[in-house]
């Protein structure tokens, strides 16, 4: 977006630079740090400004203040700020800097010796010596002694030298290419470097000067006009209710407000019978079933009725029509009488599904389950040799069977009873899951 009459300050000194009047939208709605604070602090005094709220803070900040009290005089409020070192303290920070910069420089320089030292002594280890060992006199035989840890060699004293270690492979020396990259800078990239170094002075940032953070409490007296326009979105009592009474829910389910809200929200929903259900005002971590279908229910099948089943698939699902009786599940307690188990909604345990008498069977109509497309069933058609295509709506197939919808969305299929016929209706079925 390119607005107009918009723009951007990223600091006090740029908002000083825009000619009044001038409207400020500053950051930090609870006005607790950042340029609303700020901005406040400069401007409360004045009769001529003007502070609009427009939304509702967390309880005790600045702006939760103000909202609350728009019409005090005289407010107090602390002010930290954040000033640079100087004399003593910044020479104690310099010092420190220095102290820790060079036990980081040493501690680097100690691992590297290390590393140098113990690739050295890895390729000692591995170079074989081939030739014989040469006699010893019989002095220095005798004073060596023999033990199992190993003799430290006797050291000189010399000035520390760091010898880096150049890698290599079998093709030479491992080439870095960082070394050989020429630096060229672009126009814009010089342009930009120019213009960050003439706003060095607006634009600096406090972590590159050793600061400190300074506390202190300011009285101000509040002479500009204080107003709180609500741009939240949110309704106040009055207007859930209306809502409620529109809508008549089947549930309601009351969350994320004040608990003294909350309970005389659901009051007035229990009191009303504007709602059908249940009322859940539940407490912050609390799980509510909020199940719309409550007359579900968990059946056991016998398993002489599931094998008694025939299933039929429609893409990714079987199907099967089954003829059942609900009876309740027994259980025999440790002392052989009969006992009833109770689940956790206190309802008693699962229901069994069995299998009727072959006697009290009832018949049921054919159901064909599939949502079939007439373009989708020319392509079948087509790839198993039947000549299919559209005139008006109606597919013809080899010229002789036609299939149609019609309006309720049936599918149907006129011709003369022939050979064409039959193998049009076979691959018709074979659409569908037949139940």
């Amino acid at each position: 977006f390119q607005f107009r009459h918009l723009q951007l300050c990223h600091g006090m000194a740029e908002l000083a630079r825009v000619p009044e009047p001038k409207v400020v939208l500053a950051s930090m709605a609870d006005m607790e740090c950042g340029f609303s604070r700020e901005l406040f602090i400069q401007w409360c005094s004045s009769p001529r400004n003007s502070v609009v709220l427009t939304s509702r803070s967390a309880p005790g900040t600045l702006a939760r203040q103000l909202i609350e009290n728009p019409h005090q005089q005289s407010l107090t409020i602390t002010v930290k700020k954040r000033v640079r070192l100087e004399g003593s303290e910044l020479e104690e920070y310099m010092r420190k800097e220095k102290e820790l910069a060079a036990a980081r420089q040493k501690a680097e320089r100690d691992t590297e010796l290390d590393a140098s030292d113990s690739s050295e002594e890895s390729e000692d280890d591995m170079d074989i010596d081939e030739k014989k060992p040469q006699p010893e006199p019989k002095g220095e035989a005798k004073s060596k002694s023999i033990g199992f840890f190993k003799q430290a060699k006797k050291s000189y004293l010399m000035f520390p030298v760091k010898e880096e270690k150049i890698k290599w492979d079998d093709y030479g020396e491992i080439i870095r290419p960082e070394d050989f990259i020429i630096i060229d800078k672009t126009a814009q990239e010089e342009e930009t470097d120019e213009t960050k170094a003439e706003d060095d002075d607006l634009m600096q940032d406090v972590t590159e000067v050793p600061t400190k953070c300074l506390e202190s409490s300011l009285q101000l007296d509040v002479n500009a006009s204080l107003q709180f326009i609500d741009f939240e979105g949110r309704s106040d009592g009055e207007s859930v209710r209306k809502i409620v009474q529109m809508m008549k829910p089947q549930r309601v389910i009351l969350v994320r407000g004040s608990p003294e809200a909350t309970q005389a929200m659901a009051a007035f929903c229990r009191s009303s019978g504007l709602v059908q259900g249940r009322v859940f005002a539940p407490r912050i971590g609390e799980v509510v079933d909020a199940t719309t279908e409550s007359h579900i229910y968990q059946v056991k099948l016998r398993d002489s009725l599931v094998s008694s089943l025939q299933f039929a698939r429609a893409k990714n699902a079987e199907l099967a029509w089954l003829d059942g009786e609900i009876a309740t599940e027994e259980h025999l307690a440790p002392d052989g009488t009969r006992a009833e188990t109770i689940d956790e909604d206190g309802r008693e345990s699962m229901y069994i599904l069995q299998p009727l008498p072959p006697s009290q069977v009832p018949g049921h109509a054919t159901i064909f389950v599939n949502e079939l497309k007439l373009s989708d069933f020319k392509q079948v058609l087509l790839r198993n040799g039947v000549q299919a295509e559209f005139s008006g709506g109606v597919l013809y197939c080899n010229g002789i069977v036609a299939v149609r919808r019609n309006e309720a969305g049936r599918i149907n299929i006129e011709g003369c009873l022939c050979e064409d016929y039959f193998k049009v209706r076979e691959i018709l079925y074979q659409q569908y899951a037949i139940i």
